[in-house]
């Protein structure tokens, strides 16, 4: 089996993990109980608002959902909860297994206490960010040539930045692995670049290549409904892993890995 090293300087900005369920409207009457049960490692809470735009033969139509946050002492873990998901993110990640020791103690809680008839999805995602630390770096060195290849429209004009996309059919389910290079300000993915954690902004524009792994297994309509089970879980999500972390090996260089150690 391929031992892969631990990388001391990752240039990882958040992971985050989703877990989606049959909904509960009764949500709110459990946020209590699941707050007690959560305030000693994240004491932060509030309720948050989202709206949903739904499109249909009458129109436009805003849907309104409620839902809370639970941050840690030092707002670098969160987990996000709602009617029909919860999700855990961090900017402080270490290792895999601290990551879900976090996501399952709070799934252990939804099964025996809330207890949802079924599991949906369940998803796992990093979001990287490559920056110059010292002047010309070359930070292009650190990824396959895919990522940042200026070549094909140096006639035309002078690439202000690349993005790529490439969704994978796993067998575990799906993953889209998506790029982004040149001078920008972003800190991580759009989608994440405001995320309720504390991370480093650096939002001085600069050399930079994003990456974004996004990985997630789907309860399949033709088959048989899946319960919901943090065993079931576990078994996914660790798998979902494996195939993450080799996806971010094939698309840095040794270069890179040596200089993240």
């Amino acid at each position: 089996m391929f031992e892969y090293e631990k990388l001391t300087n990752q240039p990882l900005v958040i992971a985050l993990a989703e877990f989606r369920f049959s909904a509960i409207l009764q949500m709110e009457s459990y946020v209590s109980a699941f707050q007690d049960y959560l305030r000693q490692d994240f004491p932060h809470f509030s309720t948050t608002q989202t709206q949903e735009m739904v499109f249909n033969p009458q129109g436009v139509q805003v849907n309104s959902s409620i839902g809370w946050l639970f941050l840690s002492s030092n707002k670098k873990r969160a987990l996000m909860l709602d009617k029909d998901r919860l999700t855990f993110m961090t900017s402080e990640y270490n290792r895999f297994p601290h990551f879900w020791n976090d996501c399952q103690k709070a799934l252990s809680f939804i099964e025996k206490e809330i207890k949802p008839a079924l599991l949906l999805r369940v998803g796992l995602r990093y979001s990287d960010l490559i920056i110059s630390k010292e002047e010309n770096e070359p930070i292009e060195s650190y990824v396959q040539s895919v990522i940042c290849n200026t070549g094909y429209f140096a006639d035309i004009g002078q690439q202000a930045h690349r993005i790529n996309e490439t969704v994978l059919e796993t067998d575990v389910g799906r993953m889209a692995i998506r790029s982004l290079y040149g001078n920008l300000n972003l800190p991580a993915w759009h989608d994440l670049s405001e995320p309720p954690v504390i991370i480093n902004k650096y939002t001085k524009h600069s050399n930079r290549i994003l990456l974004d792994f996004d990985h997630f297994w789907q309860s399949n309509e033709s088959e048989e409904a899946v319960p919901f089970s943090v065993s079931f879980i576990d078994k996914k999500i660790n798998l979902l892993h494996e195939k993450t972390r080799q996806a971010f090996w094939e698309i840095t260089t040794p270069e890179g890995r040596e200089r993240w150690k």
